[in-house]
């Protein structure tokens, strides 16, 4: 078991507590609530992380991958609420594309973690790439939300 007792007891809470935030942000249309839940379980997996401490986990893309389709299926469900017919093959084309951006995702999160595991160095040149992949993966997500 990951991290222990109290770390299990405190991580299903606050599993519960973004699954509740979630739920409500997609009834009551508040889009702005949905980073705050996808936020919580990402703080829930790093909680994990911090306990367990393993060299490298390679549930990481896996876990990237998921909260990627879940805020881009939770934002389209939001989106769907407003009454605007869509053209005909519309949603089996935008299905699609979450598909590929979360196969996407789990493909370079994979790579990334073997390129981090490679390369198992310490110094300031590994520090200034993944300071420029971490820049990188922020400017990606805040594009993709901005959408």
């Amino acid at each position: 078991m990951r991290g222990g007792d109290l770390v299990l007891q405190v991580g299903i809470r606050m599993a519960a507590v973004a699954i509740v935030v979630l739920v409500i942000a997609l009834v009551l249309g508040w889009a702005r609530l949905v980073p705050l839940a996808l936020g919580l379980l990402g703080g829930v997996y790093a909680l994990y992380l911090a306990a367990d401490d393993p060299p490298i986990d390679v549930a990481t893309p896996v876990f990237a991958a998921g909260l990627l389709v879940a805020a881009e299926l939770a934002y389209w469900s939001l989106e769907e609420r407003e009454n605007v017919s869509a053209e005909r093959g519309e949603v089996l084309r935008r299905a699609a594309i979450v598909a590929v951006e979360g196969a996407i995702a789990l493909v370079l999160g994979a790579g990334l973690l073997a390129l981090a595991d490679a390369a198992r160095t310490r110094g300031l040149a590994v520090d200034l790439f993944g300071a420029a992949a971490a820049a990188a993966a922020l400017l990606l997500l805040a594009r993709l939300a901005r959408r």
